[in-house]
């Protein structure tokens, strides 16, 4: 059976000691004590529509990087994208050779916000060809994760909960897919405040779940310059 790879939450929720006391972002970071944490709301502050928006963009096989309601990122190299009429799609076919399209592809993608999550659904569902690595991105942590970043530098545990999984459809239980694949763990840009992943197809993630984990085998934190 086909699988779904529709749904994709980047956590915007961050568990964090600030590095000083008084720290502030836009849209909003609560400062407190050095035991306590700075919350990240993003409903507050009218930098992000909350609520459900609905896009299309079309890729060629060119490929080209390509914003989504300005809450995520996708970048498709060029010939990145498997034919869906001539390749194979299912669990246990993400790295199998496949014909790339050659022809453009209008993609939808439909992002919803809330206080603590960013989730994009993506339809038609797709798999990428193997020797090209497809990357999903999000900005919407970086002012929280620059203004602490030598704590995170120092606590990369901290940032877990940031990790990207597998998830069937909306609401369903995420699946630590990176765990039996590297290649998947998801990035933290300490000096950028950009989270990303490669994805290997269009069927599912979340991230914010609450995934047990270490940072060797989920996060992978970018060298930090103080």
């Amino acid at each position: 059976m086909r699988q779904s790879l529709k749904f994709i939450s980047a956590i915007l929720s961050v568990v964090a000691v600030a590095g000083c006391s008084d720290v502030s972002t836009s849209p909003s970071v609560a400062s407190r004590a050095v035991s306590a944490a700075p919350a990240f709301d993003f409903t507050v502050g009218g930098r992000y529509n909350v609520g459900d928006s609905k896009s299309s963009f079309v890729v060629t096989p060119d490929g080209g990087s390509f914003s989504i309601n300005g809450v995520a990122t996708v970048d498709f190299p060029a010939s990145s994208i498997c034919d869906p009429d001539l390749s194979t799609y299912g669990a246990g076919e993400w790295d199998n050779d496949c014909v790339p399209l050659t022809r453009a592809i209008t993609i939808t993608a439909t992002t919803r916000l809330v206080s603590n999550g960013v989730a994009v659904d993506f339809q038609p569902a797709l798999r990428f060809t193997p020797g090209k690595v497809v990357r999903l991105s999000t900005d919407v942590l970086a002012s929280m994760i620059r203004l602490n970043s030598r704590y995170f530098a120092t606590s990369p545990s901290s940032l877990e909960s940031l990790a990207f999984a597998y998830s069937p459809s909306l609401g369903a239980d995420p699946v630590a897919d990176y765990l039996a694949d590297s290649s998947l763990v998801t990035h933290v840009d300490l000096q950028t405040g950009r989270v990303w992943r490669r994805v290997k197809h269009f069927s599912g993630y979340v991230g914010g779940a609450g995934a047990t984990c270490s940072d060797a085998d989920c996060v992978s934190v970018l060298t930090y310059t103080p």
